[in-house]
């Protein structure tokens, strides 16, 4: 038997509500099916995602990109046993989402399922005026406490899903984190 077909890996998009998820994976499987030769174009409209969304991307292994709702944060954890890597999204333009967004990323930094999945933090919607540089969110976050007692290997990136910047960076982590698995 020439070569065992091994599971399609899942990444999970996690964050709370509003913060860009289902922009990001939408983009994402735009510049990646396009090659990221094509301008991105004028972002298309995004409902709150209430479940789950899914979304397929060539790295050149198939990997399957799983938003889940900012709102089912209370059953996000019935979904780590199928994680291969973790996206988690900030909202890098909202300065009263920052508390919620630490507390849940702790408490999925924390979750033994995922002590050794690789986790890509995005501070996203950096395209706006009023965000928050990552120093700042560095600085609320105590990334540097979180990264030190963090089991898991930890990436941190600035990104919009608006206007693409940082997308290129995230398919490259995600491709070499999960795209040439054997």
């Amino acid at each position: 038997m020439a070569g065992v077909e091994r599971p399609v890996p899942t990444c999970l998009v996690l964050g709370v509500a509003g913060g860009g998820k289902s922009l990001l994976a939408r983009r994402l499987r735009q510049l990646n099916t396009e090659e990221g030769s094509a301008e991105l174009g004028e972002p298309p409209a995004t409902l709150p995602t209430v479940g789950t969304n899914l979304t397929d991307l060539r790295l050149p292994r198939t990997v399957t990109l799983r938003e889940l709702g900012g709102c089912m944060g209370p059953i996000w954890h019935s979904y780590y046993g199928e994680c291969s890597a973790l996206l988690f999204v900030v909202d890098a333009a909202d300065p009263t989402q920052v508390s919620s967004s630490c507390v849940q990323l702790l408490s999925v930094l924390s979750a033994a399922p995922l002590a050794a999945v690789p986790v890509l933090i995005l501070f996203n919607k950096i395209d706006l005026p009023c965000y928050m540089s990552v120093m700042e969110m560095k600085s609320l976050f105590r990334m540097q406490d979180i990264v030190s007692c963090a089991t898991q290997p930890i990436t941190i990136l600035e990104t919009s899903a608006r206007d693409g910047t940082g997308l290129a960076e995230v398919l490259q982590w995600l491709r070499a984190t999960l795209g040439d698995q054997r």
